[in-house]
């Protein structure tokens, strides 16, 4: 196998996986001031969204290194 490819797209896929969670931690750490959970559907789902990407991307990263 092409190691250079392999490394291209680990570093890829950390990259992104790195910017997903900046952007959760961003989220995680918005002040809702009391808001009502119902009121917060929109953050949910965005926390969500990040959870999803974050999570894909470590199943990628774990199967190309099975591969590998």
């Amino acid at each position: 196998m092409n190691k250079r490819t392999i490394k291209t797209v680990e570093r890829r896929l950390l990259k992104t996986m790195m910017e997903d969670e900046r952007q959760l931690r961003l989220l995680l750490e918005t002040e809702t001031n009391g808001v009502p959970d119902r009121q917060l559907d929109g953050l949910m789902v965005k926390i969500e969204q990040l959870l999803g990407r974050i999570m894909i991307n470590q199943n990628k990263l774990m199967l190309l290194q099975d591969l590998v």
